[in-house]
């Protein structure tokens, strides 16, 4: 745990530190107005100069993170904003993380703002929201947003890997996936690249994107940085001349189980499954978002087996993981057994083959939706299932794509928390609400 000093986080603490310091880590493009903005620039300085791509740049959000739910937020007093409670599970090693991210960074840590009381998803998201509207009235997008050319490779080599920053996906210490290396870099200190190949205009793409980030969230990231393909080639060569650089192979062969632990683990799933349902087929709503099979490594059955990982070294009633579980499944009486994490995936990915999966879940959850659309509208059956994909963010149904079963439990949490917050706003008629609001999104998109 760090030695720096905690204090409690509040909004007048919020308000004050912009009187005297600037925020660095808002998203200066998530406003629509800004977004369209940062665009346009873009386009006239390609076409001015006659180049294919350029660098955005935002004058004060040296460090601004892509998320829409931002992780923390910083300032240049070297303020830090952490949104969670110190002792709720997890949270002292993410502030770890992110102290060391920072750090890396060239970014002293002077104190920490940080809740003094457990506080619930909704509340700690609304206070790092209300940052980020201080900071767009503060730093009108206007004046803040500029474009610089986009360097060579060899700059863009060279500055990646200055001050000892390490190439985590390429890392022999850490055990990311290493596949990933064909279409994206992550770095120590946070910048995150993907090859332009793999932009969101291609929904499957997008979902290999997401189904990184979704696995590997304790790595903290920064914006996504579109590169060319040949320049993430070059990030993975100049990596090959650390002591800490893992080459492709070598991280495929360390994943590779032996043949006696592969049949052990598959009798285990076998015999798992035999008169028991999993119950944490989908994530948790509302404030346990956080706690996720996939994140946490567990899984809950109908009888009550609790299944928790072995890096896990304190699993007794009294953490606060168990607290949590208890919180969400009221009505189970767990009986605690640990197995090797690897077994998380394969139940995961093995579990439609026993009972209704997150993806069958998530499908027909989109059907329904497009049943009552019909109902409402007069749409056909086809034209409803397209516009739902659509809400969802597909760009039809045909193009719906779920990666695995972790993918499709994000893809469920998405919409449901979606569907929530128009039946807050909207209580008479939600789904009439998102629908209008889905078709003056795309009428914008389409200007």
């Amino acid at each position: 745990m760090t030695d720096t000093k905690t204090f409690p986080l509040t909004y007048d603490i919020i308000e004050r530190l912009f009187q005297t310091a600037v925020c660095l880590t808002y998203n200066p493009t998530e406003p629509m107005a800004a977004w369209q903005y940062a665009k346009q620039i873009q386009t006239d300085f390609m076409k001015l100069n006659g180049v294919k791509r350029c660098l955005l740049v935002s004058k004060t959000a040296k460090l601004w993170q892509r998320s829409y739910h931002p992780r923390f937020h910083y300032f240049s007093d070297g303020s830090l904003l952490f949104p969670r409670y110190l002792k709720e599970n997890g949270a002292p090693q993410e502030l770890e993380n992110i102290i060391r991210l920072l750090k890396i960074r060239g970014n002293n840590i002077t104190k920490i703002y940080a809740p003094q009381e457990q506080i619930d998803f909704f509340a700690f998201d609304k206070m790092l929201r209300y940052v980020s509207e201080q900071a767009w009235q503060h730093y009108p997008y206007l004046s803040d947003l500029t474009v610089e050319p986009f360097p060579s490779k060899e700059e863009f080599v060279a500055e990646c890997f200055t001050g000892n920053n390490i190439l985590l996906t390429a890392s022999k210490d850490e055990n990311i996936e290493p596949s990933c290396r064909n279409y994206l870099a992550l770095f120590a200190d946070g910048r995150f690249f993907v090859s332009d190949f793999y932009k969101k205009t291609q929904t499957s793409n997008f979902a290999k994107i997401a189904q990184f980030e979704n696995e590997y969230q304790s790595f903290l990231r920064m914006q996504i940085e579109y590169v060319p393909q040949d320049y993430i080639e070059a990030l993975y060569a100049k990596a090959a001349e650390y002591s800490w650089f893992e080459s492709q192979e070598e991280a495929m062969q360390k994943q590779k189980l032996s043949f006696n632990e592969l049949i052990k683990m598959q009798k285990y799933i076998e015999n798992l499954f035999q008169n028991r349902k999993c119950v944490s087929v989908v994530n948790p709503l509302g404030q346990n978002m956080l706690i996720r099979p996939e994140l946490e490594k567990y899984a809950l059955f109908n009888d009550g087996l609790l299944l928790i990982a072995h890096s896990r070294t304190r699993f007794d009633e009294d953490s606060h993981f168990i607290e949590q579980m208890h919180e969400i499944y009221p009505n189970y009486t767990f009986n605690i057994v640990q197995i090797p994490d690897y077994y998380f995936p394969e139940i995961y990915r093995r579990l439609p083959e026993f009972q209704k999966g997150a993806a069958e879940i998530y499908l027909e959850m989109l059907k329904q939706k497009a049943r009552k659309l019909k109902r409402l509208t007069e749409l056909t059956h086809m034209q409803a299932l397209d516009v739902v994909a659509q809400m969802a963010g597909w760009q039809n149904w045909r193009a719906i794509k779920i990666e695995n079963e972790a993918h499709a439990r994000h893809l469920i949490y998405n919409t449901e928390f979606d569907r929530q917050m128009y039946v807050k706003h909207y209580p008479d008629n939600p789904l009439e609400a998102e629908y209008k609001y889905g078709q003056r999104l795309h009428k914008i998109k389409d200007k």
